[in-house]
């Protein structure tokens, strides 16, 4: 399903809460709590070996058209700009976790170049690199030779805010800021089209 990210759950029970550390006791129930939720993930998707990076299979899984998290982190490859989820208001967004150490977001970034570069501005695209550096994520962009922007997010402060425990996952934001689904796992060419036919249907999405 995914590349699962090394000590992520650890790390998202430390970041949750904010404003210091939480009793080890708190920690210890957190770590439990999404352990238990990975466990529901995998139950309802299938049970794909989490190392594998392959796709579930299911173009887009998971629309509860909920608001969308905000986030607000440094821009990867101007660390001076803030990129915020509130500047893709009015326009669908495809947000992708992904980060350099990643073999199947190797795969799957040139494809979600080509369908940034062929939406031509009418849904935005935004790559969130996590658990990673700067200096080895900026080298595996040039590497895929993504253009889309991507922020930085290093103690996965974002990640822990979307759910995600392994890479690559993608989630699709309507216009209004609504969760549209996400696809866990690796996409091919078939399964990005298909997902954003159905996130962004011009039938009517919010």
């Amino acid at each position: 399903m995914e590349e699962p990210i090394p000590g992520a759950e650890e790390r998202l029970a430390e970041n949750g809460g904010g404003g210091g550390r939480p009793p080890r006791r708190h920690v210890r129930v957190a770590t439990i709590v999404g352990v238990v939720l990975v466990l529901a993930v995998l139950v309802g998707f299938g049970s794909v070996a989490l190392s594998s990076g392959t796709s579930t299979g299911s173009a887009l899984v998971d629309r509860t058209e909920a608001p969308a998290p905000g986030l607000s982190l440094s821009s990867l490859l101007v660390p001076t700009r803030t990129i915020s989820l509130s500047e893709y208001r009015g326009k669908g967004l495809v947000l992708n976790f992904w980060s350099s150490w990643c073999v199947a977001c190797r795969i799957e970034m040139p494809l979600l170049e080509s369908a940034y570069l062929s939406e031509h501005g009418k849904v935005g695209f935004l790559g969130i690199d996590t658990n990673d550096t700067r200096n080895a994520a900026r080298d595996f962009l040039a590497q895929v030779h993504v253009t889309y922007p991507c922020a930085f997010d290093p103690d996965l402060k974002a990640a822990s805010a979307y759910g995600v425990f392994g890479l690559p996952v993608t989630v699709f934001i309507s216009a209004g800021g609504r969760m549209l689904g996400r696809h866990i796992g690796q996409f091919d060419a078939t399964t990005l089209n298909e997902a954003l036919q159905r996130a962004f249907d011009r039938s009517g999405s919010p």
